[in-house]
């Protein structure tokens, strides 16, 4: 259950899963269960079954209609690659197979078509909800919105329309589901706070694209807010704020009008280098999941992209997979934009079970299984596919792969054997593509980390992905609220791990990378180049603000801090530590970013 405590007489503060970072505050508009009515089981006649599957058909015909509606003004409002997270919902209402269900509960229960619909998606809901996989688990959202949606059209209620808001407001519900985000009207929806959800939702994706400020997973935030009651999210923290008292919400306000402050100065401070004060040069690149946000990229300063998500690319498109075509298109785009400074692109980080390929059923435990650079080599044709797409973009550009849960070098060796293979098959083909494909690894695991100067022999660079790297050294799931304070970024075993792969790095003179949300985090970021990483990777949105920490410090004084630090025996040593050096260091940064609430 999420945590809630009275902060003073009014404060109530929640912790949720940080969906999409910024602060947020406002009025609250509360949709409950939007276009969910009291159905009652009704017995009918063979005759008006006959009528009952006849208003399915004309209801299934109208959610069509709908969804095709909004799905032209997602692609006009957010571009055309969100537009496929509605595909989904639109395959759904083809699906013949649901519809011949739908078709047989009314025939043969002889029941309402309200009812057949209820209680066809709540067994399937159900079935979905025994599955151990987190995303799958997250899919139901998208049956459960067509189910509500089909039910609101039968039941000739209006919706409320979303679309047309005429005040600032922050919506809080508990699910928020992908069509009901496409209806927004984003001029005045500063933000969303739900019971429900995750990081890899759709609704969560679109968020953090949209820049939205967005907590899931609060679990009552529901139950205590009312339309009307002031609210503040802390998107980064994951937490929300109800009724907060003034000093509360004076902070907040004073935090978010920084983050507006940050956002409005990259364009003038873009152009500027992230350059220490005794001139050591730090390179930020950007981590990105949607093609949309490549736009983005030139606005924050980004040199290049330190690691495109490809799996989003999938998951948009399942139980579908992407061609090969398509893919180029995708990479092509990245190749342009990013120019010399080029993209890393992750091969797609799936679990089997997530693929509509068959011979994969849901695992006991998927955070260890197949998935990653595990799966790619089990299902080596969609690899192959992604491979050539890559392959063929990087002609007009400057692509990297990155390989990712890498944990022994027999998976590298295999992975290279297969990228030699594609290259020569591309070549005896005369297909055009530019072979020269930098490989590099993923460092996400202890075994990887240990084994760090052994992969970087014959890799062409290395890749720490401190997310995931974090999460199976201190075996913590960050998302997971009963052990989510053990996920510690500053913990001495995660700072003595990085200082080994620099070292490595240095040794084995192959390029290292850092990417994560720890690199968003200016007291990390700093940590992190006082470790020695000279490239980093995060949230495009991020970049201004690390960009003017690093330019505010000196290194050497820095590394002499992280040398204190390395002594020390905890993650709250060495974050105390690092709070009450770092200001004195730069004090007109730190006295500015001190919002942390």
């Amino acid at each position: 259950m999420a945590s809630s405590s009275v902060i003073r007489s009014r404060d109530v503060k929640l912790q949720g899963v940080p969906a999409s970072p910024g602060v947020a505050a406002g009025r609250v508009l509360r949709l409950d269960e939007r276009g969910r009515h009291q159905f009652y089981y009704i017995g009918v006649s063979a005759a008006q079954a006959r009528m009952e599957v006849r208003r399915l058909r004309e209801a299934l015909q109208e959610a069509r209609a709908q969804l095709q509606e909004i799905k032209v003004r997602l692609a006009e409002e957010l571009g055309y690659e969100h537009s496929f997270i509605l595909d989904a919902h639109l395959l759904m209402l083809e699906d013949k197979r649901l519809i011949e269900e739908l078709n047989h509960e009314i025939t043969t229960r002889r029941v309402n078509a309200e009812w057949a619909v209820r209680s066809v998606a709540d067994r399937i809901i159900s079935a979905y909800n025994k599955v151990n996989d987190l995303y799958l688990r997250e899919r139901t959202s998208d049956l459960e919105d067509v189910a509500t949606r089909l039910l609101t059209i039968l039941s000739g209620h209006d919706k409320f329309d979303l679309s047309k808001l005429d005040q600032d407001v922050i919506i809080v519900a508990n699910n928020i589901w992908p069509s009901t985000v496409a209806e927004l009207d984003f001029k005045h929806v500063l933000g969303f706070a739900t019971n429900t959800g995750g990081l890899t939702s759709h609704s969560a994706i679109i968020a953090r694209s949209l820049g939205i400020p967005a907590v899931v997973g609060l679990h009552e935030v529901t139950r205590l807010a009312k339309t009307g009651n002031v609210i503040v999210i802390d998107g980064a923290e994951g937490c929300v704020i109800l009724r907060p008292t003034k000093p509360v919400l004076t902070a907040y306000l004073g935090k978010r009008k920084r983050e507006a402050g940050g956002r409005t100065r990259p364009a003038a401070d873009a152009a500027q280098a992230a350059e220490t004060t005794d001139g050591v040069r730090i390179t930020l690149r950007a981590n990105v999941e949607l093609p949309t946000e490549i736009e983005s990229l030139a606005l924050f300063g980004a040199e290049g992209i330190g690691l495109y998500r490809s799996e989003f690319l999938f998951l948009n498109r399942l139980p579908e997979l992407p061609g090969e075509d398509e893919q180029y298109e995708v990479y092509r785009k990245l190749a342009l934009a990013t120019g010399d400074a080029g993209a890393n692109i992750r091969v797609f980080d799936l679990g089997g079970d997530k693929l509509a390929l068959g011979g994969f059923e849901a695992e006991q435990n998927p955070a260890l299984g197949l998935r990653g650079m595990r799966l790619s080599l089990k299902v080596e044709h969609v690899f192959r596919t992604q491979l050539r797409a890559i392959l063929r973009a990087n002609l007009h550009g400057h692509l990297r792969v990155v390989l990712p849960l890498i944990s022994t070098i027999t998976e590298l060796r295999e992975a290279k054997r297969i990228i030699a293979d594609v290259k020569q098959e591309m070549a005896e083909a005369r297909v055009e593509h530019n072979a020269e494909l930098p490989i590099g690894v993923m460092i996400e695991v202890p075994a990887a980390a240990m084994m760090g100067d052994v992969f970087a022999r014959e890799a062409d660079f290395l890749s720490v992905g401190t997310n995931d790297l974090i999460q199976y050294m201190l075996a913590v799931d960050r998302a997971n609220e009963n052990v989510a304070h053990l996920y510690q970024p500053l913990h001495p075993a995660i700072l003595r791990t990085i200082a080994d792969l620099v070292r490595v790095a240095e040794a084995e003179q192959v390029p290292l990378e850092l990417c994560g949300e720890m690199a968003a985090d200016p007291l990390q970021a700093i940590a992190l180049i006082g470790l020695g990483i000279r490239t980093l990777s995060l949230v495009p949105g991020s970049i201004p603000l690390v960009k003017n920490a690093i330019r505010s410090v000196e290194l050497e004084r820095v590394r002499a801090l992280l040398k204190e630090a390395m002594k020390l025996t905890s993650s709250t040593e060495v974050e105390e530590l690092l709070a009450s050096e770092l200001p004195r260091q730069a004090p007109r940064f730190f006295a500015a970013w001190s919002s942390r609430a």
